[in-house]
């Protein structure tokens, strides 16, 4: 894998240490900064390949960093990090269209770290399999709306076993949103008209693919158009900004972001829409405050 440069920005030492032995184990050359100041004076020395940044720092926070970065640096990739609950700053997400943002503390894990870091840096962000290493994982190939149900009871006669825990509303939604506002682009349309059994073409069929392992079990959906954008769901979660036109289109996302342990999106825009769900077997970790991962090409 090729080495990158990562410039950690942290005013709490044990976490930049933390992330300094986990980016050198990846192979990665690390530097250090604990404020958003800081980070600027490092970056005009050396040209980092991503910055990863907490959000609350004394001198210069990670939103004045970000904006800074955007206007000197928008080739910089970014990720940004919080111990707070991430919704709490959604006004302010949604403002600087911000799609990368990871929870620190308790709930902390860093082979999900690793993996979405590698992601953003390879620009391989799709795929599933990346969040369940050494797992096979099914898929299945979807047509219409009638199809979804189908395709969630096959999902679950796998793992009947282990509770689901709101799959089934997530699976529904993020297929609905899939067919009928990525593929067939029926936003305009009444919610009446948008029958079960309409099938899209054959070359636009929407792609679900699961796994599992001990721990957790994740569903893929993918649509080959591409039509979402990064800066619309930001402002489908910003709920200051709810309308009739985001009750209709965006109320899936926020559904799924509230019920289900993670949510990633990932978009290569004019060609695929990626929905992962990934819910664990044992929710004993924090459900509440969780990262917002949403990747743009």
């Amino acid at each position: 894998m090729k080495q990158f440069s990562i410039l950690i920005v942290d005013d709490d030492e044990q976490v930049c240490r933390i992330l300094r032995d986990l980016f050198k184990r990846e192979g990665h050359m690390t530097a250090v900064a604990h404020n958003g100041k800081e980070a600027i004076e490092r970056i005009s020395v050396s040209y980092p390949d991503l910055v990863i940044s907490d959000i609350q720092m004394p001198v210069m926070d990670g939103f004045e960093l970000f904006k800074i970065m955007e206007r000197e640096h928008p080739f910089i990739k970014h990720i940004m990090m919080t111990s707070y609950d991430v919704d709490q700053y959604i006004k302010h997400i949604h403002k600087h269209n911000i799609g990368n943002i990871l929870v620190k503390g308790s709930d902390f894990n860093l082979a999900e770290v690793a993996a979405y870091v590698r992601a953003i840096l390879t620009g391989d962000i799709f795929g599933l399999e990346r969040y369940f290493q050494g797992v096979t994982c099914q898929q299945l190939f979807v047509r219409s709306y009638a199809e979804a149900k189908h395709a969630y009871r096959l999902i679950t006669n796998s793992y009947s076993d282990k509770k689901g825990f709101f799959l089934e509303v997530a699976i529904d939604e993020l297929i609905s949103n899939a067919i009928f506002h990525g593929v067939l682009q029926f936003s305009h349309l009444p919610r009446d008209q948008w029958l079960e059994d309409i099938q899209v073409p054959q070359e636009s069929e929407v792609k679900v693919r699961w796994g599992s392992d001990e721990k957790k079990i994740g569903i893929s959906i993918e649509d080959p158009k591409g039509n979402l954008k990064k800066n619309d769901v930001l402002k489908w979660l910003d709920t200051r900004h709810r309308s009739k036109e985001n009750d209709e289109h965006g109320r899936g996302f926020l559904l799924v972001r509230r019920l289900i342990d993670r949510f990633i999106i990932n978009i290569d825009p004019g060609k695929r829409t990626e929905c992962i769900i990934i819910q664990h077997f044992q929710r004993s970790h924090n459900i509440h405050n969780k990262p917002l991962l949403i990747h743009e090409l």
